[in-house]
């Protein structure tokens, strides 16, 4: 009886934790608190003009974004106003990626108006109270630190793409180094925010057993008393890297928040996630193509996803793709459907954008090594 109670709590617990995250990550945006700092409002042309648009491919994710916007929202911004800068709305796929350096502005300027020069920590105090969105409860449902750092660093990607993390063993030391892509800007509020949140749960999830042992940054900066009271160990500034160090007996030590149950389903979940990205962005890019046959521009499938020519291009290419090479297949499979439907060359021609049926003929042979048969 007790083992089928368990299952049952467990079951329970993965949908209730599972809910929030899906909470948070799409209807963040939806919270209207009293007083909130304001954002600037986006210009309508800026996607192709500014190049911190540019970055997606780079950037951060919106799965993390929408908790974000939350987390934000306890601090009496507003979190509606901080996605729709970003130009998120109900519509932006979960997996999508924006700009990282737009993000890193945004941030910059609500710390300016809040006087907060340790905006990061702040971040990472309020995010202390629960894990941020379905990545956060995967890694600190967790039976142990390691565990939870592993867990971390296999699938950081999916809240951004512009860092990875990796584990090092130095024997009686362990670093936590986030490796920056590189060319591609990261400001200090988001690193410093990562460290700190893992510092400031990782404590509070070992009933204060968990101890930093040195933390350095690559960004400039003078120290604060936050620095010091959340890390509690020797920090550097301006060091060429981002990392912390850890005893690695540290990694050990059981986590009271540990449900290993739920936080392996919410592992296959996330999993998924990265398993489908490529195809999910690659399936967008299709149907947006598809619709604009007769006339594909970067510019114009841009626009019906969202996105800049420029970043599409960079996506693009990030996958291995051009958008010629989508074009082709995409006509190539309309002009079968079309020619099996009995169309004629004057039709299928003007449908998929060629000025005259030869040229839809000379392509249809280029596709597919032989004539289109009309």
């Amino acid at each position: 009886m007790r083992g089928e109670s368990g299952v049952v709590e467990g079951e329970q617990r993965l949908e209730r934790c599972g809910r929030e995250a899906v909470d948070l990550e799409r209807h963040a945006h939806e919270i209207t608190p009293r007083r909130r700092l304001c954002w600037p409002v986006p210009d309508p042309t800026a996607r192709s003009l500014d190049p911190l648009y540019a970055a997606a491919m780079n950037g951060l994710s919106v799965a993390l974004l929408r908790p974000l916007a939350e987390l934000l929202g306890r601090l009496d911004a507003d979190p509606r106003g901080f996605l729709g800068a970003l130009e998120i709305d109900d519509a932006t796929a979960p997996d999508a990626y924006v700009s990282g350096e737009q993000v890193d502005h945004l941030l910059e300027q609500l710390a300016d108006r809040r006087g907060d020069p340790a905006f990061g920590l702040t971040l990472a105090r309020a995010a202390a109270v629960r894990p941020l969105g379905l990545f956060g409860h995967m890694v600190w449902l967790s039976g142990t630190v390691r565990d939870a750092l592993d867990r971390a660093v296999r699938f950081y990607s999916v809240v951004t793409r512009r860092a990875t993390l990796a584990l090092e063993d130095r024997g009686a030391i362990t670093v936590l180094h986030q490796h920056r892509v590189p060319e591609v800007a990261r400001g200090p509020i988001l690193t410093e925010f990562l460290f700190a949140s893992f510092a400031l749960r990782a404590r509070a999830a070992t009933d204060g057993r968990f101890a930093v042992q040195a933390v350095r940054f690559a960004h400039r900066r003078e120290p604060t008393p936050e620095h010091a009271d959340v890390f509690r160990a020797p920090i550097a500034f301006a060091a060429g890297c981002d990392e912390l160090e850890l005893a690695t007996a540290q990694l050990d030590l059981p986590l009271v928040s540990a449900d290993p149950i739920t936080s392996a389903a919410l592992e296959a979940r996330v999993a998924s996630l990265t398993a489908t990205g490529r195809t999910t962005f690659v399936d967008r890019v299709r149907r947006a193509t598809a619709a604009h046959l007769a006339a594909p521009t970067l510019a114009a499938i841009g626009r019906e996803l969202g996105i800049s020519a420029r970043t599409l291009r960079r996506q693009l290419e990030h996958e291995r793709l051009t958008l010629r090479a989508l074009v082709d297949e995409l006509r190539r499979e309309r002009a079968d459907q079309l020619l099996a439907a009995g169309a004629p060359a004057k039709e299928i021609a003007f449908e998929l954008g060629f000025s005259e049926p030869s040229a839809f003929s000379r392509a249809y042979k280029r596709w597919t090594g032989r004539a289109p048969k009309l």
